[in-house]
């Protein structure tokens, strides 16, 4: 599933699995619009046959109406402009009732479509996200990653809720007042004519600068997301070095580049709604001066009389259009802004994760004592012509057998964590798993066959049950209890009145450091993994801890291959086989008593481990 998200999907797949919504939708809103459109008409019509004394003077618009109009009968005897006027104001009133009723059934259609095509595409994005290697993902941003499954899937999202809801409608309006007002006086038609034009060209002109800015703004929003992750999960950090006033000051400054580049943005779109209204003033007033200012009896204008009604029903056309044409430019913001979003939605999607499974991938099995991994000669280097970051990695490891890697911050420990779980791949030399290249080893099996606790304690927020059976779905109570006695977990849960139903908050803050890395232990042992990985995962723990942990491990899984990876000599003494990282490079190995004698930077560690009481 992940693999078909990787490659395949699209912001254009989850609109379409709304296709219905938007014809249906779109279908009921024309439904209104027709009415909006006929109401001035049957206006028009009402006061002509009301008001008008010389029946050869009234249009054949208004004829043709009112022979409609006398079809509900007379519903005033003797009184016909009186009975014009109510079965008039009755259709009207009615168009308006159903023309609100459709327009209820297609904002539920768009709210609904909307809704859905939003959770569709940030279930995708997550999906994505998730099948991406974590070198993609460290090159793109976290910061990034979260604005566009946040934010950017909203704009999208609001795209979708706009165009069924006004998308169609507002076209339409604007074309259909425009047919109108040619039919009702081609002169005042062409003065309405001329100003869709001006200001559709001053909605294009905002709208290009508008999206271009949005792409910065988006951007800077990815910084500041990335800034404000980097305090939080920092904030210790911060505190302990008393940087806080200048991390204060530097998200101050991104916030204020952010603020100045929304304001600009801001100020365009702001020209367009006043340059509109002073354009369709100017029609006003050209439709006031063409109509003349006898109101009584009409004009004569070019050859063509305009009755008083004409006047009316062509202003409020005009006023369709004007509120039409506003509405059109805030809909240009918006689909700007979705459209840009959109971009940013398939820029995610068309990254393909460095570390991909074959086709042919492979899933094999190997006895007790037998090669389980073998690494010839691996360099890793995490850009293209970066120093390495591993250089010439060689050793092999028995299935069954522990393994202990030591070496100081930054020696590459994690870095070969990385590649036991194929998390990325080595750019030089080999890594062989149960004989098979590991690159053509079946992702799922490998990820499923090793359990990994690494550095950082990572619990989910929920419960202890639900933390445990993250690793193993179908775990029963007892698996649990074992699970936690093993990892000396048990000393504490069992205190609980609600067990393993104790809530666990996000990220585990009601839990101690070391509590949280015994948790993360059990949830690891509870798998009942072939590979085990601990990267420095007892580091909280006291030293007793430490060992009754490493001797219940032994004992309750002891066909398990492990690695510990320590600063602690006494976590990795026991070991078959020991790695001295140093500066990405092994600089010895053996067990315990040969490295004391043969390498002087374990003996050093030792030593001065040793002082200290270790």
């Amino acid at each position: 599933m992940l693999e078909y998200f990787a490659m395949n999907y699209k912001v254009s797949t989850a609109l379409k699995k709304n296709v219905w919504a938007y014809i249906v939708g779109p279908s009921f809103k024309i439904i209104e619009a027709v009415f909006d459109l006929l109401i001035p008409l049957f206006m028009k019509a009402v006061i002509d046959l009301s008001f008008t004394s010389d029946p050869n003077a009234i249009d054949p618009i208004s004829k043709a109406l009112g022979n409609f109009i006398s079809l509900f009968g007379t519903w005033v005897p003797g009184n016909p402009s009186l009975s014009h006027a109510l079965v008039g104001g009755f259709i009207i009133l009615l168009m308006g009732i159903v023309g609100l009723a459709t327009t209820m059934v297609c904002q539920y259609i768009a709210a609904v479509a909307a809704t859905r095509t939003g959770t569709d595409l940030r279930d995708a994005l997550y999906r994505k996200i998730l099948s991406l290697d974590k070198k993609t993902v460290e090159k793109i941003g976290q910061g990034k990653c979260l604005t566009i499954l946040n934010s950017d899937s909203y704009q999208v999202q609001q795209g979708v809720l706009f165009f069924i809801r006004l998308g169609i409608r507002a076209p339409f309006i604007i074309l259909g007042s425009l047919v109108f007002s040619f039919v009702l006086d081609w002169h005042i038609g062409l003065v309405f004519l001329g100003i869709v034009p001006i200001i559709l060209f001053i909605v294009f002109n905002v709208m290009r600068k508008a999206s271009r800015q949005y792409l910065v703004i988006q951007s800077k929003l990815d910084h500041l997301s990335t800034q404000a992750s980097d305090n939080l999960d920092g904030a210790r950090v911060v505190r302990a070095f008393s940087t806080m006033d200048f991390e204060k000051g530097k998200f101050a400054n991104s916030t204020a580049d952010y603020q100045k580049e929304a304001i600009h943005v801001s100020k365009i779109n702001a020209l367009i709604n006043p340059l509109t209204f002073a354009i369709v003033s100017l029609a006003t007033i050209l439709v006031v001066l063409i109509g003349g200012f006898d109101m009584s009896n009409g004009v004569s204008f070019l050859g063509a009389t305009l009755q008083p009604s004409t006047i009316i029903t062509l202003v409020s056309y005009l006023s369709q259009i004007f509120q039409t044409l506003v509405l059109l430019t805030n809909l240009v913001t918006i689909f700007t802004k979705s459209i840009v979003s959109w971009k940013r939605c398939d820029e995610l999607f068309s990254l393909s994760p460095s570390v991909q499974e074959r086709k042919d991938a492979k899933v094999l099995t190997i006895a007790k004592g037998e090669k389980l991994f073998d690494f010839q000669n691996v360099s890793l280097s995490y850009e293209e012509g970066a120093n390495k970051a591993l250089s010439d990695i060689d050793f092999s490891l028995g299935k069954g057998q522990t393994l202990g890697i030591i070496g100081g911050t930054g020696s590459g420990k994690t870095t070969l964590v990385r590649l036991f779980e194929r998390l990325i791949d080595a750019t030089e030399g080999e890594i062989l798993y149960k004989g098979e290249d590991i690159r053509n080893y079946s992702l799922e099996a490998l990820h499923r066959e090793i359990a990994l606790v690494p550095q950082k304690s990572v619990l989910f927020k929920g419960t202890i049950r639900s933390n445990m059976q993250m690793a193993n779905p179908s775990a029963t109570d007892s698996d649990i209890a074992l699970a936690l006695k093993c990892a000396c977990a048990s000393e504490f849960v069992d205190k609980y009145d609600d067990g393993y139903d104790h809530e666990v908050e996000e990220g585990g803050k009601n839990f101690s450091g070391g509590q949280r890395q015994r948790l993360c232990i059990a949830r690891s042992l509870i798998r009942n993994p072939e590979v085990l990985i601990l990267d420095d995962a007892t580091s909280a723990l006291d030293l007793l801890t430490d060992r009754t942990v490493r001797e219940n491990i032994r004992s309750t899984l002891p066909d398990c291959t492990k690695i510990l990876i320590s600063q602690r000599v006494s976590t990795i003494k026991d070991s078959d086989l020991i790695l001295v990282l140093e500066g990405g490079k092994i600089v010895a190995k053996g067990d315990h008593e040969t490295l004391l004698r043969t390498c002087d930077v374990y003996l050093e560690t030792y030593q001065s481990q040793m002082q200290k009481g270790e």
